[in-house]
């Protein structure tokens, strides 16, 4: 997983939290996603500006107890499968 590369969310979709996660929803494509409490501070934590490194050092903050390594490997098939579902959109280098 390139660490580097930054996404941007879809703006058409409607994000709503629900307790400690969140619902992802695309009314364009009736794609649907609830989001643990990780997720949707993973989700959060992406932006246009911030690459997946950033993420997990957000996430490092958000879960102190948690281990680097592990919080890659966990979001790589998250971050694969919001692509998959039109909620992420990788940005393309210059």
């Amino acid at each position: 997983m390139d660490l580097t590369q930054k996404f941007k969310k879809n703006k058409d979709i409607v994000y709503k939290e629900e307790g400690d996660g969140a619902f992802l929803f695309d009314p364009a494509t009736g794609n649907l996603k609830y989001m643990n409490r990780s997720g949707k501070e993973t989700f959060l934590s992406l932006n246009d500006q911030q690459d997946l490194n950033q993420a997990v050092n957000y996430m490092l903050g958000q879960f102190p107890d948690e281990n680097r390594r592990r919080i890659e490997k966990d979001l790589e098939p998250f971050i694969k499968e919001l692509e998959e579902n039109g909620f992420l959109f990788p940005l393309h280098r210059e």
